[in-house]
């Protein structure tokens, strides 16, 4: 029993020093984190006002605001999100229920895993070449395409894995009482793993 109690007094010891010392650590981090907002709030904010969201960006010199480089981002995150999400949803669903074990998802999964993977940059020139060049110049519609790339697979995979999720025996059930493969898919398999696709839109 002594030799329990005094390896029992040792481990608590152990972790109480540890502990101690990750305290110590989180609260450095911390003290640092507050340090640099502080810093970024006190110099900040002076220059911080209505007009930067509300006026346009002028001519190098001048004084104005960013309101067309909101107004674009707002827009092309929009239609890159509406372009993407269907086409990852539709793919990821045909992966998940249809052909789960064909060759066409192996490839289509395979692509899909690169493209994950890819970088930005590499995406953004991909987008550069196929159509800000034979344009002539940059647009909202370009930049849409790029982030719609970049969203597609994200959504892809999500759509698949949380429907992969989804007990078959629900499927089955749905099966059971006739109901069309495609309304299984709608009024079961989606509604059983919407929280987790709308986290992957998201």
């Amino acid at each position: 029993m002594s030799t329990a109690a005094s390896l029992h007094r040792s481990r608590k010891r152990k972790n109480a020093v540890m502990m101690a010392l990750c305290t110590i650590a989180a609260g450095i981090g911390l003290v640092w984190l507050a340090l640099i907002l502080g810093a970024l709030l006190y110099k900040g904010l002076s220059g911080l006002s209505l007009s930067g969201f509300t006026q346009m960006t002028p001519p190098p010199g001048d004084a104005g605001g960013l309101l067309n480089a909101i107004y674009g981002s707002i827009v092309m995150t929009v239609i890159g999100i509406v372009v993407g999400t269907p086409i990852g949803v539709l793919a990821g669903t045909y992966m998940a229920e249809y052909g789960r074990f064909s060759r066409l998802t192996t490839v289509v999964r395979f692509i899909n895993d690169i493209l994950l993977s890819a970088p930005s940059i590499i995406v953004g020139l991909f987008v550069y070449e196929l159509m800000v060049r034979p344009m002539g110049h940059f647009s909202a519609i370009a930049g849409a395409v790029a982030l719609s790339i970049l969203v597609i697979p994200v959504v892809v995979r999500t759509t698949e894995d949380m429907l992969n999720l989804v007990p078959n025996a629900l499927r089955e059930a749905g099966t059971a009482i006739g109901a069309p493969r495609w309304v299984v898919i709608r009024s079961v398999a989606y509604r059983a793993a919407l929280s987790g696709i709308v986290t992957g839109i998201l």
